[in-house]
């Protein structure tokens, strides 16, 4: 369907058209011409935005998997206290013991930290 508006031109550009035969396929080619390159435009523009779109999901399902697997460590820490039911005095007594069978006649171990400390470093899910 063809409608007649009114548009304003420069006068050279008028005369050409005039030389035409059909005018107005002329404008309405060069108007199609446009509009598809403003289309493709928005197309690059949207590959682009996707592309950026992608990166970020990348990025934070990286970013998930390592925030999951901090948080398994934390629940394995949990768990292995929770299942000893080491109270701190239980656990100083388990150290102590612990130290006493690594000493022998041959060999002597050296500690630079109490059993009193390694409990409290351990009962705060610190590693030793």
């Amino acid at each position: 369907m063809k409608t007649n508006i009114t548009i304003t031109i420069d006068q050279e550009i008028a005369q050409k058209l005039r030389e035409e035969t059909n005018y107005s396929d002329v404008i309405n080619e060069q108007m199609k011409g446009y509009y598809a390159v403003k289309t493709c435009e928005n197309k690059e523009i949207l590959r682009t935005n996707l592309t950026k779109t992608k990166q970020i999901l990348k990025e934070n399902r990286k970013l998930r998997r390592e925030i999951e697997a901090q948080l398994l460590k934390l629940d394995k820490k949990d768990k292995l206290f929770k299942k000893s039911l080491l109270s701190r005095s239980k656990m100083i007594l388990e150290i102590k013991k612990r130290r006493a069978a690594e000493q022998s006649d041959h060999k002597r171990v050296q500690y630079y930290i109490t059993a009193e400390e390694e409990a409290d470093i351990k009962l705060k899910g610190g590693k030793i």
